[in-house]
């Protein structure tokens, strides 16, 4: 996976390397803003190999709404339907190279004979000024060619907004091996299997190496090309915790299972293509062809964080496939992406004595801390997700959105305290009185909060609770 000219933050909270202390130190929620607010592009190819010589190499793209750039509806314009008033045009086009890439930092251009070019076209609609900067909807595609065995690289070049001017993507490898020769296994993110006869259905989940925290996934596995008698047992998939994209040589498994020969089938022929709003491999099963598994992951129950998937032959004792992948969660509150921040935003509910405790150790006994404290309070411990924990920083975010000012952020502003640690009112009423300061009142079934402004600009203190 990688970023068509923007970041994407992916170093999380519960999987973040040990960095240098007085670097962690010095983070704060809005210098975290800054880093992660930013809108996300993802990117990725895979190989289906056709015959004895040739393979399908495609190569998908999934674009949310807030990395496009949106225009408003002109009066001429002639929409989809007529609630829909905001609209992305966009133009992706592919160029895949004979050849490796040149190894140079200064090379920005690529190398070789072109083979393949291509373009994809596009004009996204949505009602709302709000969904023009949604993180929850999506666009997306996938090109494809077909190619021979050997070595090449290629470019995405991405128009945004009717634009002309094309912005490249960097330039990647692409191995195609040879599809009689295929000594390693290949994997593919999945949401699903659908069978149908000899129809088989798989939508991608299509966030580049990354998988969706809290939800289940299958992973797809294109096997090596053996010639053997039986598949029952023969092969065991394992996932590890990573950090980096490695792992320790004597970690246990988060998760291991067997492949069984049930969850095998041989495909004859295979594409890759859009149907919908999903991108999809489509496989007819025959007599011959290439063997796939799949088998379904309880990733619901696994922490956000790194992991490594690796395929081991057992009857050979040796590894035969593996692949890096990285838990994302979509709408994660920003304290989380920072232990620090993390813990210093309990001030609102924890006296300062516990939080010097849980401030103080190493990164390794601070996050031992920080999950002990959570883990106490988890309404449901049969599970990974905490949703007190996930519930308490999105009130932090939504104080910090709605009530801050030039003077003080939103989590600091009496109503933003109050919001972390009441929730939303049952009602607001707000009353301008003549000659007064503006008021707010907040109604909740236990109690009542009466809020004034100081000032023009936003702020409110609380000068009464019943």
């Amino acid at each position: 996976m990688y970023r068509i000219t923007c970041f994407l933050i992916s170093i999380l909270l519960l999987s973040a390397a040990d960095a240098d202390a007085q670097t962690q130190r010095e983070s704060s929620y809005e210098s975290l803003l800054r880093q992660i607010d930013q809108p996300s592009a993802f990117s990725d190819h895979i190989i289906l190999p056709q015959s004895d010589t040739s393979a399908v190499a495609a190569v998908q793209f999934r674009l949310e709404h807030d990395f496009l750039p949106f225009l408003r509806k002109r009066p001429n314009m002639d929409a989809p339907a007529p609630e829909l008033e905001y609209f992305a045009p966009l133009r992706i086009g592919l160029e895949i190279f004979e050849g490796e890439p040149r190894q140079s930092r200064r090379q920005q251009s690529p190398s070789g004979v072109p083979v393949f070019r291509e373009a994809w076209n596009d004009t996204v609609w949505v009602e709302t000024f709000e969904d023009t900067r949604s993180r929850f909807d999506h666009t997306q595609g996938v090109l494809s060619a077909s190619l021979k065995p050997g070595e090449y690289h290629y470019q995405l070049q991405l128009a945004r907004g009717g634009s002309e001017r094309e912005r490249p993507s960097q330039i990647r490898p692409l191995t195609v091996p040879n599809p009689s020769e295929l000594e390693k296994a290949d994997f593919f993110l999945i949401n699903s299997l659908d069978e149908s006869g000899n129809q088989l259905n798989a939508r991608l989940l299509n966030y580049g190496t990354n998988v969706l925290y809290g939800q289940n996934y299958t992973v797809l596995i294109r096997l090596p090309n053996l010639e053997i008698d039986s598949f029952e047992d023969r092969y065991e998939l394992s996932i590890y915790r990573s950090q980096n994209g490695e792992r320790s040589p004597s970690a246990e498994p988060h998760f291991s299972s067997s492949i069984h020969s049930d969850n095998i089938f041989l495909v004859s022929q295979s594409s890759v293509q859009k149907e919908g709003e999903s991108i999809s491999l489509n496989f007819q099963t025959g007599d011959e062809g290439f063997y796939y598994a799949y088998l379904e992951i309880p990733n619901a129950e696994f922490e956000n964080a790194g992991y490594k998937i690796e395929l081991k032959d057992k009857e050979k004792d040796e590894l035969v496939g593996e692949k890096t992948i990285q838990s994302r969660w979509i709408d994660m509150p920003v304290s989380l992406y920072n232990l620090d921040v993390a813990i210093n935003m309990l001030k609102f509910i924890i006296s300062d004595r516990e939080l010097r405790n849980l401030n103080s150790g190493s990164r390794a006994e601070r996050e031992r801390k920080f999950r002990e404290f959570w883990a106490e309070r988890d309404p449901t411990p049969g599970t990974e997700y905490n949703e007190l924990m996930a519930e308490y920083y999105r009130r932090i975010d939504f104080s910090y959105q709605n009530f801050s000012s030039l003077q003080v952020p939103g989590y600091e502003s009496d109503r933003g305290r109050a919001y972390i640690l009441y929730g939303p009112p049952v009602n607001i009423d707000r009353r301008l009185l003549p000659n007064q300061p503006t008021r707010e009142i907040w109604e909740y079934p236990n109690r009542e909060l009466i809020f004034e402004a100081t000032s023009g600009l936003g702020d409110f203190r609380l000068i009464s609770e019943s």
